[in-house]
């Protein structure tokens, strides 16, 4: 059975910084910029939250993606691509 998101989120990670992109399937979209240190992190974890996001995608690219998921996992799915996979 394939999953129905009605709120989902989407993470460029970067080494500094992730830009956060929340897309509704009614059009609305909402984008933010995050850094990428603990205190960073925990906003982003807090403006996905405070969204309703139901699952979040981001790409593999290096190991910068391991703590934003490990932090994520335990309140909505995270889906971890190949960045040439991830791609629209």
């Amino acid at each position: 059975m394939i999953e129905e998101y009605t709120i989902a989120a989407g993470l460029d990670i970067h080494k500094r910084f992730i830009i956060a992109t929340v897309l509704h399937t009614n059009g609305v979209k909402f984008q933010q910029g995050f850094e990428r240190t603990m205190q960073g992190i925990l906003a982003l974890k807090e403006w996905i939250l405070v969204n309703k996001c139901q699952v979040v995608a981001c790409e593999s690219t290096s190991d910068y993606w391991v703590h934003i998921s490990d932090l994520l996992c335990e309140y909505l799915e995270v889906i971890v691509g190949n960045p040439h996979d991830m791609k629209v």
